[in-house]
């Protein structure tokens, strides 16, 4: 009776776990750790591939939930804590750890992270014998139960140092394969590891870092002080930003470098994870960029100002030239009153005199048949000079056009005429070496304006 009940409690622990047992109530060997069947296609068959892998690993593998139950195990997880499979999966992980408090807080940090959470921890066997292992526990974005994640976990036995040191020595080479500097600071900040990355762009080898304060072997500059770096990085578990390292030959380096704590099983730094990326051609480009923005703003500025000038010349050479319109304009306006002045005050005057004169003749001549000789010889004279005042008239109502070339001989024929009440001469004091028409023109218009106005 006491076999039947045991036989029972297989057969129900089995179909839980969707597994078959045979007659002797053993797991039948064709059946999966998930109740997998035979493949039969082709997706059977990769996952029964997958289900093989997992299964005959040589590192234990344990998948439990947010609860810690214990719901996928490997036969070496099953070696390893001397327990059969069907007894370990749904039995909580914390019934094979050595130090609860510890496993509880690993198990807080797979909840809270959505990184590998490394713990070590030293469970216990059947046997009653105690094992130090490491925890590496990562969730399974894959494979929920109940809606639940799954933290599949490694467990490795630090009993075996060969174990440890393949497993050290992946991650090592994977970590080498990065061309980012990477390296690894234990709670002194001293160097523990030191990649490839970090030999190529920093001129240090391995055997040189390995020990020294990073501070100090690459002369570090911070974008901040390094207190509150760290005051950030303990309480965050994390830190990015800028730095400045020196290369051993001395070429500085900007450097975009990101830090990841890992803390020990009591939560106490216990090492860090710096990650540099070279940014010092990127810093270069922006730098340039930047000079050559502040280059063109200061030309832009430049030019405006020049500009503004420009347009402030040109607005008062348009109001001079405005203001010379104006002066020819009343200039026109004064030399038609001036004619018109002359006109009636001299050439009319003369003409009315003339027929006066004449008038007064012809009734001498007819009344005493004689005539005078000296009045013909007045009428005469003053025909004359109304010829003559008709012909200056005349001469200043015509345009005359002046250019640069004739300019002087111009001046010379003005000052030459007889129409001006006060007497003028011509006297250069310099050369009249003009070279444009129009300047010649104007300036020979306001010489004229000013004798007329003598």
């Amino acid at each position: 009776m006491k076999d039947q009940g045991k036989i029972a409690r297989k057969e129900k622990r089995a179909r839980r776990n969707g597994a078959k047992l045979d007659s002797n109530g053993r797991r039948d060997q064709g059946s999966s750790i998930r109740g997998l069947r035979h493949p039969k296609t082709e997706l059977e068959s990769a996952i029964q591939r997958y289900v093989d892998l997992y299964d005959f690993a040589p590192i234990a593998y344990v998948s439990f939930d947010r609860a810690g139950r214990i719901e996928e195990a490997n036969l070496a997880a099953t070696e390893l804590l001397s327990e059969p499979r069907d007894l370990l999966i749904g039995r909580p992980f914390a019934f094979y750890v050595a130090e609860l408090d510890s496993f509880l807080k690993h198990l807080l940090y797979c909840r809270t992270s959505q990184q590998q959470v490394k713990t070590e921890l030293p469970l216990k066997s059947r046997k009653g014998e105690q094992i130090p292992t490491l925890l590496l526990s990562t969730p399974i974005t894959s494979t929920t139960r109940n809606g639940a994640l799954l933290y599949q976990t490694a467990i490795i036995d630090l009993r075996d140092p060969k174990a440890q040191e393949r497993t050290l020595s992946e991650q090592a080479r994977l970590l080498d394969l990065s061309n980012d500097a990477i390296i690894v600071r234990d709670a002194e900040d001293r160097i523990t590891y030191w990649n490839k990355g970090a030999e190529k762009i920093y001129g240090h080898t391995r055997e040189e870092a390995l020990g020294k304060v990073p501070h100090a072997l690459l002369k570090t500059k911070h974008s901040q002080r390094l207190s509150k770096i760290n005051e950030k990085l303990l309480r965050e578990n994390h830190w990015e930003g800028e730095l400045v390292h020196v290369r051993r030959d001395g070429k500085r380096l900007t450097m975009f470098s990101r830090w990841a704590l890992d803390r020990d099983a009591k939560g106490n730094r216990a090492f860090i994870l710096e990650t540099n990326n070279d940014i010092t051609k990127r810093k270069q480009v922006e730098a340039a960029l930047r000079q050559s923005k502040d280059l063109l703003e200061k030309r832009v500025h430049q030019r405006t100002i020049a500009l503004r000038v420009a347009n402030a010349e040109l607005e008062r050479e348009i109001a001079r030239r405005k203001g010379l319109e104006g002066e020819i304009l009343a200039i026109s306006d004064r030399e038609q009153q001036r004619l018109g002045q002359e006109l009636h005050d001299g050439l009319c005057q003369q003409l009315t005199a003339i027929s006066f004169m004449a008038q007064a003749t012809a009734l001498r001549l007819k009344r005493h048949r004689v005539v005078e000789t000296e009045d013909i010889e007045e009428i005469a004279q003053l025909i004359n000079s109304s010829v003559a005042s008709a012909r200056n008239i005349a001469r200043d109502l015509h345009k005359e056009k002046i250019d640069a070339a004739t300019f002087e001989v111009a001046l010379r024929d003005l000052v030459r005429r007889k129409m001006w009440k006060t007497p003028c001469r011509l006297a250069l004091k310099t050369e009249a070496n003009l070279q444009d028409d129009k300047i010649a023109s104007e300036l020979y218009r306001i010489l004229r304006e000013a004798l007329i106005n003598a």
